[in-house]
Parts: structure tokens; sequence; C-alpha cells
């Protein structure tokens, strides 16, 4: 099996604003170029010359309208989050299916915490290779190669080093969206097993009416085509309105739900930016209940 092609995606995504002004980009993500190979690492080759670089995210949201202030945005709002539990105290980080995720490398305030970083192994290859061609180490990441649909994601995360008497925050970022929900459900009880007191879930997801019809947003037929085209369709997704009583009945408590287009407004806005996110991509932080 190939290396995602939405994982591959998110980090041209992550690239292209990285290229922005200091003044307005939302965050620094320097490794994102490196993990790019192909007519993806041309596009963001292309993004940092002075003035073919303006116009290259304006054509980008032109042919795939959505995808990149969502990304923007949602990156923002999960580093923040996971700064701020960091700061708290939390000092484990697990990323459920991690792709070309750099926060290991790249977040200060992530560098003394133990990081497991879930994916599959053909994604993971092809992150340790970019990584040892830009002489970043290694061991700032302990690796658990899981498919989420078949293999034991427990044994995984244990063999990876987790502690389970101590808490962590769960990383679940672009995954929900591209599993059953079989895989939805059964990834959800292992870390509600293995999770240590005062845990937190943060993951994504889409609006579940993108996926049955039952629910119109604009940018959302073209965006849907462009994932099955590719080989990655959209296969589950929530409604907000049923998320509370969903996770509830998993041993999870919801904290906040917001969708990128509200993420965007919080972020764009200040920055002078005009860039729109879509309403249909969400973000949400749950605390997991105490066992007892």
């Amino acid at each position: 099996m190939s290396v995602s092609f939405t994982a591959q995606a998110m980090a041209l995504q992550r690239a292209l604003e990285t290229t922005r002004p200091r003044s307005s980009r939302l965050f620094d993500d320097p490794l994102a170029r490196d993990f790019l190979r192909g007519p993806l690492r041309a596009v963001a080759d292309l993004a940092t010359l002075p003035v073919a670089g303006r116009i290259v995210p304006v054509l980008y949201d032109l042919i795939w309208p959505g995808p990149r202030p969502s990304a923007v945005a949602r990156t923002r709002l999960i580093d923040d989050t996971l700064a701020e539990a960091l700061a708290d105290g939390i000092t484990q980080v697990v990323l459920l299916g991690a792709g070309f995720d750099s926060r290991a490398w790249r977040l200060p305030a992530i560098g003394r915490a133990c990081v497991i970083e879930v994916d599959r192994p053909e994604t993971q290859q092809a992150k340790i290779a970019a990584l040892r061609r830009t002489g970043q180490p290694l061991e700032r990441a302990r690796l658990a190669p899981v498919d989420f649909e078949h293999d034991d994601l427990a044994a995984a995360i244990r063999a990876a080093g987790l502690a389970a008497d101590q808490p962590a925050v769960f990383v679940w970022e672009g995954v929900t969206n591209y599993l059953s929900a079989g895989a939805v459900s059964r990834t959800l009880s292992v870390v509600r097993a293995l999770a240590g007191p005062g845990s937190l879930l943060l993951f994504t997801y889409v609006h579940r009416g993108v996926i049955d019809g039952s629910a119109h947003f604009p940018e959302a037929a073209r965006w849907v085509r462009s994932v099955a085209r590719a080989g990655e369709p959209w296969t589950f997704g929530f409604l907000p309105a049923t998320l509370p009583s969903y996770l509830a009945a998993r041993g999870f408590t919801l904290a906040w739900d917001v969708s990128t287009a509200e993420a965007g407004h919080r972020y764009f806005s200040p920055a002078g930016r005009h860039d729109r996110a879509s309403r249909l991509y969400h973000v949400a932080l749950a605390r997991v209940q105490c066992r007892g």
C-alpha cells in the first residue's frame, strides 16, 4: 500500500502556510516541505518564490475550495490546545494517525513529553526517510505501526511505552472520516482503556450530513469528489447534535466542539486575513471519564 495521499496533501497545506509572511502566518512547519515529493513538492517549492508564492494558495483554493483554510485553522487550534495541556502538566502525547505531523519536532512545549506516533507502516517509513534526510533526531517520537481497521492498537501503544497510570493527550487529527463506524468505536474503546486519569482526546471529524446527503455545504461536493478520486473517500462522520451522547456512551465527556469556520474566524481575522474555512469540518476536545 502506498503512502496516504491525504497525508501528503496536509503536509502541502502546512508548507504553503509556512511560506506566508511571518506577520500573518498562523504557524511554522519547516519540515512540511521535506515530506513532499513529485508534483506536490514542486507546488511547495513554487510557493517559496516572491511573486508566484502569493498566487499558489489562491489557485489551490480555486481548484480545491475548503481544505487549505480548514487544514490551517485546525492545525493552529490543535497546536494551541495541545500546548495548553502540556502547560497543565500532561507529559504524554499519542498521535493517532500521525501522518506527516511534525509537532514532536516543531512545538517547543512538547520537548519534554513522551510522544508516540501511530500510523500505517508505509507512511511511517516515508516519514523516517525524510527526517533522516534533514538530520532531525528520530528519538523525538516513538513509532507504533498500526492499521486502525485490522491491527491491535492497544498492544502497539503499550509496546511504544505509554504509561497507563499517567495522563496523556490523544490527538486524532484527520482520521475518523476515513474509517468505518466500527473502527472509530473500537479506537475510542482503546483510548478509554489506556488513558490515565486526566487524559484528553483531541480529534477532528466531518459533518455526517456531507456523507449521507442530509446537509448542504457549498464546498462539499468538490471536496468529497477530490478525496474519492484520490482513493481515500470519506466513510464516517458525526452529527454535532448527537456527538455528546455518542461520546458519553463510550466513557468521554465533550468539552467543546467547533467547526474550522469558527476556528478560522478566531485566527484569520486578527491576522488581517480573509481565508474562509469550512463549517463541515470540526475539531473537538473530550475528557476521559474516570473509571471506577
